[in-house]
């Protein structure tokens, strides 16, 4: 029985270490990155950095972005044209999805995800209850009108972009939504590049993906439909 027991514990323990996860690394229009993670480097050419097979652990991460054409040489955090946006020690779990998006000021919003832990890329089969309230085929639900309402009116209580999308990522990311649910969140937001960010993330936790090109509406520019298109394409 002990060394039954000692075999499953090693094993178990051998699947945690050797499951490896995932890093996604975005910036706001299409942006030229350049990537650093444990001295391997990674190029964008305009595109999302996925990093498949990442070893669990500590990863030292630094995100260049390619600066303004005068000032390449007359920065030490540049790296011929690139300022460097983002250099930090990211703990990398077993089996998780991690999301570092650079906004147009150069700021990092950090998210993580367990993979398989909720959601499925593939996953565009839905329905209408008799509730008229969307779901998938793993009968995960989209959130109830009178939750949604009492959300969105807390939102809206927030008088700055920054606080209202880290709690509206944190409700999200305990829930489900419908496409016109996320179009009517990211519409509360002023600024194009929260609304970007929030309806990046809200994808993965939206029961109908197939109707998700409604939320293109709540932009204002196509630049900001083309990259969320294309972060779309990419988790697929």
């Amino acid at each position: 029985m002990k060394k039954t027991f000692t075999l499953s514990a090693l094993l178990f323990i051998s699947t945690i270490l050797f499951a490896q996860s995932k890093l996604t690394i975005s910036a706001s229009g299409n942006t030229d990155l350049r990537v650093m993670v444990d001295g391997v480097k990674y190029t964008s050419n305009g595109r999302d950095i996925v990093i498949s097979n990442l070893k669990n652990g500590n990863r030292i991460v630094k995100i260049f972005r390619a600066g303004n054409e005068r000032n390449r040489f007359n920065n030490s955090n540049r790296n011929n044209g690139y300022q460097l946006v983002y250099s930090s020690s990211v703990f990398v779990k077993p089996q998780y999805h991690i999301d570092i998006t650079i906004n147009r000021f150069g700021k990092a919003f950090v998210d993580e995800q367990m993979i398989n832990g909720g959601y499925n890329d593939d996953d565009d089969e839905w329905g209408v209850d008799n509730n008229d309230q969307y779901y998938d085929r793993y009968s995960r639900r989209a959130m109830d009108q009178a939750t949604f309402d009492q959300f969105k009116q807390a939102l809206k209580k927030e008088s700055f972009d920054d606080t209202r999308l880290k709690v509206a990522k944190q409700f999200v990311g305990n829930n489900y939504f419908s496409a016109v649910q996320v179009k009517e969140l990211v519409g509360l937001f002023a600024f194009e590049e929260s609304k970007l960010v929030l309806a990046k993330y809200a994808y993965d936790y939206t029961v109908d993906k197939g109707n998700y090109f409604i939320v293109n509406d709540a932009f204002a520019f196509s630049s900001s439909k083309e990259e969320l298109m294309n972060h779309i394409q990419n988790r697929k």
